[in-house]
């Protein structure tokens, strides 16, 4: 499904059995989630410490929370807003019975699974390519309810060097938001990485007067080790707040991944 930023997959199985027609209605209803954001727009490009607290149950409220528990306070409401529309499409239709959901938007994706139901998942080592290079099978015990990339090259900017970096959390909308922060903690220092203030690139950014990454030249394995280690002791820290489950982060080929997801990643 296609409407203005969305670029949405859904699958939807009840005991095997595709539902197509329900998973088209979620669509519908996608459109609307994402026409409710709008109207919020301006506020939630601010950063989450400079606003109010929305209003419980609203999707701006959402999008607040998880930043809130990520807790970088540069973070906007807006780093969490695909994985917040893909969450609220797999609610629907995880209200509506279905033992197996899949919402893909634009690779911020929400999962919704039941006993015996499991995703093998796939994982890039560049948010720009097709290629994956690790997988991970996620079933009802994982407690796995988003998974979100984030990382130079993707639809949004970044203000760190990392080619991807995957958070899994329990929900969508945190691991798009913690995603961000993980990709941006890799940034080091270096004349090989060139950066611009955000608003050269989008003049309607939420990030205005901070400078993010445009491009990364060769990087020696020393530095690409440096900017690993920070991203990967982000997420540690994410991990033991109990804001996320694990994650994956790549830069120029390499990838390392926290503690408690190492186990559970096979390489192609």
């Amino acid at each position: 499904m296609e409407c203005g930023p969305l670029r949405m997959f859904i699958e939807g199985l009840k005991s095997g059995l595709p539902q197509s027609d329900i998973c088209m209605q979620a669509a519908e209803s996608a459109v609307g989630f994402l026409e409710e954001i709008a109207r919020e727009w301006e506020t939630l490009k601010k950063p989450f410490g400079q606003i109010p607290e929305p209003s419980s149950g609203s999707l701006a409220h959402e999008m607040w929370r998880a930043v809130s528990l990520v807790g970088h306070d540069d973070l906007t409401p807006m780093a969490a807003v695909a994985g917040t529309i893909a969450d609220a499409t797999a609610d629907v239709l995880e209200k509506r019975g279905l033992t197996r959901v899949v919402v893909n938007n634009g690779g911020d994706i929400a999962v919704r699974l039941k006993d015996p139901e499991s995703l093998r998942i796939g994982i890039r080592p560049d948010i720009s390519s097709h290629e994956i290079s690790h997988t991970i099978r996620v079933d009802s015990s994982l407690h796995v309810g988003g998974i979100c990339t984030s990382g130079l090259g993707g639809r949004s900017l970044s203000r760190g060097i990392a080619s991807a970096a995957t958070v899994f959390a329990a929900r969508a909308s945190v691991a798009d938001a913690a995603a961000t922060a993980v990709a941006n903690a890799t940034y080091i220092p270096h004349p090989s990485v060139k950066r611009v203030l955000a608003e050269k690139l989008d003049p309607d950014t939420d990030l205005k007067g901070i400078e993010v990454t445009v491009s990364v030249g060769t990087l020696s394995a020393s530095d690409i080790d440096r900017a690993l280690i920070q991203g990967i002791n982000c997420a540690e820290q994410l991990v033991k707040k109990r804001t996320i489950h694990g994650a994956c982060v790549a830069v120029q080929g390499k990838m390392a991944c926290t503690t408690t997801f190492s186990p559970l990643i096979h390489v192609l």
